[in-house]
């Protein structure tokens, strides 16, 4: 019998961002992530046939991560840790073992819960490629940082504007956006947010395959939930929005 894939390709031509390659793969095997539970990741990567590290460092995740503040390699304070998932996937898609089958990982995903952009940007990608893979989905989560270029604008159905200040936020909800804000511990909460429950601050009462407000929506009359800065990079976070 042969083994099913742990993942598979759902796109791999030009980034919406940049026009350079890009490759997009969702792994579907369970998934044991503490913050957010059994949910379908999904990796959006540069394909130039570099590790993700050294993309960050030259400045070549601008494909995936289009204008984000927060890039590692322009001083910022992502807090995904670029050298483990990101590049587990990339060097599986060395090896092959990823099928190009969109199909199939759309099939993966009924009724099942699923996370945009586990690393990189889903404005990166063609909507399309994605309400394939939601088709059948019981829930999903998404952010984009490109709500303020226009790049965004086909996945507003599905992403939070990603928010770095009280200021930013008011700018996404003019613009028609839900928010996603991660705030200082010296910010207040704002009137229509409220605090994430898989953060620490939320004392970790919800994962976010059952929680799934940040399901984007066109200022759908849901709350908008924030967050305290989080990750190890943490520390750069004022210096990176000042």
């Amino acid at each position: 019998m042969t083994k099913k894939p742990s993942g598979y390709i759902i796109y791999r031509g030009p980034s919406l961002l940049d026009g350079k390659p890009i490759v997009v793969v969702a792994i579907t095997k369970e998934s044991k992530n503490s913050k957010t539970g059994n949910m379908i990741q999904t990796y959006i990567l540069v394909d130039n046939g570099e590790m993700p590290v050294a993309n960050y460092q030259s400045l070549a995740d601008e494909s995936i991560c289009g204008e984000c503040k927060h890039r590692r390699g322009k001083g910022g304070a992502c807090y995904v840790n670029v050298g483990q998932g990101p590049t587990i996937v990339t060097k599986g898609i060395a090896r092959g073992i990823y099928p190009y089958d969109p199909s199939a990982a759309a099939r993966a995903c009924d009724n099942r819960a699923v996370r945009l952009g586990t690393y990189g940007d889903p404005a990166a990608v063609p909507g399309y490629v994605w309400a394939t893979l939601l088709y059948g989905s019981k829930s999903h989560t998404g952010y984009t940082h490109q709500w303020k270029s226009g790049k965004a604008n086909h996945v507003q159905e599905w992403c939070m504007a990603s928010a770095d200040s009280e200021q930013e936020r008011a700018e996404a909800k003019a613009l028609g956006w839900r928010t996603f804000r991660v705030r200082t511990t010296e910010e207040d909460i704002l009137k229509g947010e409220f605090v994430c429950p898989a953060s620490d601050e939320g004392k970790k009462r919800m994962l976010c395959v059952d929680c799934t407000a940040c399901s984007g929506g066109f200022n759908a009359r849901k709350g908008d939930p924030c967050i305290i800065v989080h990750g190890t990079l943490k520390r750069r976070f004022r210096l990176a929005i000042a």
